[in-house]
């Protein structure tokens, strides 16, 4: 035997491997990689990246080099960038949800809520591109695999994973990032970038509390507008302004900043303050680059406008409730039975798994699985994809239970344990007899 030509052949074979691995995951999480598109995220908040070419989202949160959750998405019919109303294609670009329609206010085809996106966004109105209704939205049939590519232009998902997103998006706040592939580079280059851009925020903040109209301007480009302002009468109606005022000081936080591949966005709070006027509110500027340098070519506030509180967006979230509880024993003969009711909180239909732990004293005892009752030592590995027991309800599900057990038991506590169809922890209840 030829054992040089065998370890080549063994090489390859690895090799071959290797690379239908990754062409089958689709997505590789490279040690010291970070995708291109965040540059500063704070460690509380939260990126949704949309990967249109694998029909994925990617949520990350900040400090964290690799993805907090991927789910599958779909998203417009037609492949390319969004360039007006009807074209029935997702935009590529950096959006912010404004604004939440709840499932009483959606057609059915909309899925259990809807995040409104600020499309066409400051940059997008640069390009002359124009559309709307460019929602983040559910599914109507909870049950139906998504088809790819199959929106008139909103990023859709499954109702299950919409309900895990949702606690995560903060409005005015969370960017979602429609890309067509997502690009990586090393997290090195990313905290480069990040001093650079964070160094030129700040110059642009001193430019303008200096109160000195060329150490101000000199970040703007040339085709800058503000509303009816084109860059001369910007330039003039500031120079006015800062005449008038003794000082400006300006404060700046909760600075994120996010790209694509034409331009650079700077998303923060800011807290401006003059001897004559007062203003509070989030800010942000589209960068752009001209002969090797950075510009502004557009900017936006939102006066008295500030981050709105999670808390205020997840309550009544909830998938699913557990009502009515009732249980039998019989320990003359060893009999035990368990009613309860599921009942659907988010009136479009929901399937998931079910366990059911009946305990003694010292949690030893009898669990209910997909096709069974089994002692608990018996089951080594308790996944509720594969041993839960299948439910798929509209409204109400009526659960029956029942129990044989053996001697020297005696139910104590229940447990119930009742999870999603990707084997994500819903709803669980303790119930001490």
């Amino acid at each position: 035997m030829d054992m040089k030509n065998l370890s080549k052949k063994v090489k390859i074979l690895l090799l071959i491997v290797l690379l239908i691995a990754i062409e089958l995951y689709g997505y590789s999480y490279k040690e010291n990689l970070y995708p291109y598109n965040i540059i500063l995220l704070s460690k509380n908040d939260y990126a949704i990246l949309v990967e249109k070419k694998s029909q994925k989202m990617y949520i990350y949160k900040g400090g964290m080099k690799e993805p907090l959750m991927v789910f599958t998405i779909t998203t417009g019919k037609n492949n390319g960038d969004k360039i007006y109303e009807g074209d029935e294609k997702t935009p590529l670009g950096i959006y912010f949800f404004n604004k939440i329609l709840e499932r009483k206010k959606l057609l059915p085809m909309y899925g259990i809520k809807a995040f409104v996106t600020n499309y066409p966004n400051p940059f997008d109105r640069y390009e002359n591109k124009d559309g709307s209704g460019i929602w983040l939205h559910g599914t109507e049939d909870p049950f139906k695999p998504l088809t790819p590519f199959s929106t008139k232009g909103c990023v859709a998902m499954r109702n299950s994973d919409l309900i895990k997103v949702s606690p995560l998006i903060t409005l005015e706040k969370t960017p979602l990032i429609n890309t067509e592939e997502i690009k990586f580079i090393k997290y090195e280059k990313t905290l480069i970038d990040r001093d650079f851009f964070t160094n030129l925020l700040n110059s642009w903040k001193k430019g303008w509390e200096s109160r000195d109209i060329n150490q101000y301007i000199k970040y703007y480009s040339k085709n800058f507008k503000s509303g009816d302002m084109d860059y001369t009468n910007y330039k003039n109606f500031k120079a006015r302004l800062n005449k008038l005022y003794k000082y400006i000081k300006i404060t700046l936080s909760d600075v994120q900043i996010f790209r694509t591949d034409k331009y650079v966005l700077m998303s923060f709070f800011q807290k401006y303050r003059s001897d004559r006027t007062k203003f509070q509110g989030i800010k942000r500027l589209y960068w752009i680059e001209e002969n090797g340098e950075w510009k502004i070519i557009r900017e936006n506030a939102l006066a008295n406008k500030k981050w709105i509180n999670k808390k205020a967006i997840i309550r009544g979230q909830k998938l699913i409730k557990v009502e009515n509880f009732k249980w039998e024993n019989d320990p003359i003969n060893s009999k035990f039975n368990l009613y309860f009711n599921i009942i659907n909180s988010i009136s479009t239909p929901i399937a998931g798994y079910i366990l059911v732990k009946v305990l003694n004293q010292d949690n030893s005892g009898y669990i209910f699985t997909r096709n069974k009752v089994s002692y608990m030592e018996e089951i080594k590995n308790i996944s509720p994809k594969t041993k839960g027991k299948f439910f798929k309800i509209k409204t109400t599900k009526k659960i029956n239970l029942s129990l044989k057990y053996g001697q020297d038991f005696y139910p104590k506590l229940i447990k119930i344990e009742i999870y999603d169809l990707q084997g994500i922890l819903m709803y669980s209840e303790k119930i001490n007899m």
